[in-house]
């Protein structure tokens, strides 16, 4: 009797957890929306981290300009708020520009270019680069992430002789800030190109900036002094701006997804997104007058942060 009523309990309780399992089971369309329901909320979050992981080489950029404005205000600190010279030029005598050299050409790939831009000499040696001292050895803050180019390597270590290295400099001063230099010593600028005919004359009638008390018409915060160079066109180490009309002679960067980083006078860095294909090129570009709609907001952006008239307050 004990075995019987074991064995019939035994058949029951399989009975009872066989209908209990039947009734606690995902059907196979269950299973498959929770499969997709599960899917959708990894693209979800997957996105969203995408969305807030820092760009790498972005930050890069936004540091190597933070660190070159901290130079540029060191240095004018310690010369009476002379800023320092930016003289539209390709000079290789010392003290004659902010950077010596030329960075110009090896765009595309298999180019051919300026020797300078594989020569680190020209941003150590203090005679060359008046931001020397205060960078020390770090002049990977002039190479911008973004600049594709290479250059055989032209430098004074014997070690790295029939070598290629990223070009040494891809950041340029706005051409309507600085001095002179030279024989003009602590005069502003001119900025030559911002009457579209390179000859313009300091404020008649577009601001330079020669020192800090020169910020009158704009405010420090206003004004761009150094970007990132397109390396289709960089050559000295001015980044001119048309002011005048609607037109552009030199470009910015525009490899970080047509957007450009800059330094401001007040120390302020920002990656700037343009709204228009107004400086994108797959060639040396020729001179260009922008549209328009997009392309002109982005002209009158890249023109009014460069200068403004002082007889308007803005540009044209």
């Amino acid at each position: 009797m004990k075995t019987k009523h074991s064995t019939a309990l035994t058949g029951l309780d399989s009975q009872n957890v066989t209908d209990a399992d039947q009734t606690r089971a995902f059907t196979f369309v269950e299973l498959l929306v929770v499969i997709a329901v599960l899917a959708l909320m990894v693209c979800i979050i997957a996105t969203a981290r995408a969305a807030s992981r820092p760009n790498f080489q972005g930050a890069l950029c936004l540091n190597n300009l933070k660190q070159l404005m901290a130079a540029f205000t060191m240095y004018t600190h310690d010369s009476v708020e002379i800023f320092p010279p930016n003289p539209d030029t390709i000079s290789s005598v010392p003290a004659a520009n902010w950077v010596g050299g030329s960075s110009t050409g090896w765009m595309p790939a298999g180019s051919s270019g300026s020797s300078d831009a594989g020569n680190p000499n020209f941003l150590t040696d203090p005679r060359y680069d008046v931001f020397a001292n205060y960078i020390r050895t770090n002049i990977s803050v002039f190479h911008c992430p973004f600049d594709p180019r290479v250059a055989p390597y032209t430098g004074s270590d014997t070690n790295l002789f029939g070598t290629h290295i990223p070009v040494v400099r891809s950041i340029s001063m706005n051409g309507g800030v600085g001095t002179k230099g030279g024989n003009a010593g602590n005069a502003s600028v001119d900025g030559p190109w911002l009457n579209g005919s390179h000859n313009h004359i300091a404020n008649q009638p577009y601001a330079t900036f020669g020192r800090w008390s020169d910020f009158k018409v704009a405010r420090p915060s206003d004004i761009w002094v150094l970007g990132d160079d397109d390396p289709w066109t960089i050559n000295d180490a001015a980044l001119s701006v048309i002011a005048a009309m609607p037109d552009t002679v030199d470009y910015p960067n525009v490899f970080n997804d047509n957007s450009t980083t800059f330094s401001f006078g007040d120390g302020h860095v920002e990656t700037h997104k343009w709204k228009s294909n107004l400086f994108i090129h797959s060639i040396v570009p020729g001179r260009t007058t922008a549209q328009p709609g997009s392309q002109y907001q982005d002209w009158f952006w890249w023109a009014s942060h460069a200068t403004h008239s002082v007889i308007t307050g803005t540009v044209p």
